[in-house]
């Protein structure tokens, strides 16, 4: 997408975020993204790449917009642009909770708070779903209707409680004085009166000994789901809770994702699109193949059903967070000869006619191609264009960067 700072006359405002050219209409692409499409009041198609004309209808078989005996072929969608507010401020749901700016608080099932990811939703009457503002919800289709215009609808997302004191620091979660387990974890007791970790904050510990469930969720230890009023969800395992070492370090170290850009400490460095970096809220996390979301460890990302799974457990993937940008108090250059060097953090590679090139990445693999390379550890296969590493994520390789001259 396209980032503005300021909004032009007459654009488009699709929420607090995104915005389209004047004369253009916002609609939903893949990835629940906005896209624009480039008519007045146009019907957005359901593929989420095409739209036609107001009036007309979409022919997702053959590619047509139709109005009676009327055919025309139909438009594609562009990217939205990003407008970046001034100062962003949470949005009030009530003293102890928020939503994100630019979202919409509605009330999810027990009375509790969720956030709409958009602002000034209509919050659909299932305390799950809400559709844009003007739309009406369906909650037979599962759909979002305003006119001809049909959209899916969208989930709403748990509500923020706001903390009494916003703490900088990342502490594991102590059981007991020779137990803990990571940031984000609910201690809960196993077989033995042992502790395990169960990979949810606050989260109900199971009768079982083995299994727990979200916070607000019932266990049901005979279909082994976690439920709460229409909601069901497959339990979660626990994990060996740790030993505290004899000399407990004090320091909450970050997890580096390389030379510039590091995730908080209990997180996983995870690539995101455009070969930058994200942050799974999970340690030793499992980086999904779309870029986008991630597992927890030993499950496996399904993409065409948005789980984790693990056997017969299965649970919802968790959204990768932009990476934190550390700025070193001082900066050096990787000299590659005496009149060539490479910004802090990259690797000297040599490329075509004896060339120094740049990989933006440190210690990096430089492939035999003369244009690519890989991180660290990983081997470089040419016939793929990809990065290898055994027991890791494939990962698309990167392309060198021209060497500057050294500053004399």
């Amino acid at each position: 997408m396209v980032p503005r700072h300021r909004l032009a006359a007459g654009q488009v405002k699709c929420d607090a975020t995104h915005e389209c050219p004047a004369g253009h209409t916002c609609c939903q692409v893949a990835g629940g993204q906005w896209g624009c499409c480039p008519l007045p009041q146009a019907v957005c198609c359901s593929d989420q790449v095409h739209c036609c004309p107001n009036g007309y209808t979409c022919h997702t078989t053959t590619g047509k917009c139709s109005k009676g005996i009327y055919s025309l072929p139909w438009f594609t969608k562009q990217a939205a642009i990003v407008n970046e507010p001034e100062k962003v401020e949470a949005v009030k749901c009530d003293a102890t909770y928020e939503c994100p700016d630019g979202h919409t608080c509605c009330q999810v099932n027990n009375g509790e708070w969720g956030c709409c990811p958009l602002p000034q939703a209509v919050c659909c009457d299932d305390h799950v779903h809400c559709c844009p503002n003007g739309y009406t919800c369906h909650t037979t289709t599962g759909k979002c209707n305003k006119g001809l215009s049909t959209l899916a609808w969208l989930e709403k997302q748990s509500a923020i409680v706001k903390p009494l004191a916003v703490q900088k620091k990342v502490e594991a979660v102590k059981c007991d004085a020779t137990h803990e387990c990571p940031d984000g974890h609910t201690c809960c007791q196993v077989a033995g009166g042992q502790w395990g970790c169960c990979p949810l904050p606050q989260a109900v510990c199971c009768s079982d000994q083995v299994h727990c469930c979200p916070n607000g969720y019932t266990c049901h230890t005979t279909t082994g789901k976690c439920n709460k009023g229409l909601s069901t969800l497959a339990w979660l395992e626990k994990q060996s809770a740790i030993v505290k070492p004899l000399a407990v370090q004090k320091k909450v170290e970050a997890v580096k994702c390389d030379a510039t850009h590091e995730c908080p400490d209990g997180h996983t460095c995870c690539q995101v699109a455009g070969g930058q970096w994200g942050c799974c809220p999970l340690p030793q996390a499992v980086c999904c193949s779309d870029q986008v979301h991630c597992c927890p460890n030993g499950y496996t990302c399904h993409t065409t059903t948005g789980k984790c799974n693990k056997g017969i457990y299965s649970l919802p993937w968790f959204t990768k967070q932009a990476a934190i940008v550390n700025e070193p108090e001082k900066v050096e250059a990787v000299k590659c000869d005496a009149t060539h060097e490479c910004p802090d953090g990259h690797t000297c590679c040599q490329v075509a006619g004896g060339q120094w090139g740049c990989c933006p990445l440190p210690q990096a693999v430089c492939c035999t191609d003369q244009v690519h390379c890989c991180p660290n550890g990983y081997t470089c296969h040419t016939t793929t264009g990809k990065c290898n590493k055994q027991g890791a994520l494939e990962l698309t390789w990167w392309e060198k960067l021209p060497a500057r001259k050294s500053r004399q």
